[in-house]
């Protein structure tokens, strides 16, 4: 198994990416329906009145609880931190594979890639935990 042929490579590319790509549209699709839940809850309060009522409730407090342990900054470095991890160890399983097979410079750029994107994702959840130290 020294010679694959471009499809092979195509294939493998696919089985690679396609997983990834429906990851990424997944969460972002999870988080937009997030985000738009919270927006009508909140849209639904004309005064503040109504909103410090809900609030002293135990749905209001639920509420509050879960905006606050959604979004913190830990939580969002830790999540980065480990997308990039699995990027990484993704990138240099495809790198490896394209060496190791013989005449794959298709494979081993998308491994290459692939190191690429997870070192950068770590690098900003580097940088996102300092700014947040700050």
């Amino acid at each position: 198994m020294n010679h694959i042929t471009n499809t092979d490579a195509a294939w493998i590319a696919f089985a690679v990416l396609f997983p990834v790509i429906l990851y990424l549209v997944f969460s972002g699709y999870q988080t937009k329906q997030r985000m738009s839940v919270r927006k009508s809850i909140l849209d639904k309060f004309s005064r503040a009145e109504d909103f410090a009522t809900f609030l002293q409730t135990p749905s209001g407090q639920r509420f509050v609880a879960e905006l606050s342990d959604s979004e913190t900054p830990a939580r969002t470095v830790m999540s980065a931190i480990q997308r990039g991890i699995i990027l990484v160890l993704v990138g240099v399983g495809v790198l490896w594979s394209g060496v190791k097979i013989q005449s794959t410079a298709e494979i081993a750029t998308l491994g290459g890639l692939l190191l690429c994107v997870g070192v950068g994702t770590l690098v900003s959840a580097g940088v996102s935990y300092r700014l947040s130290r700050s």
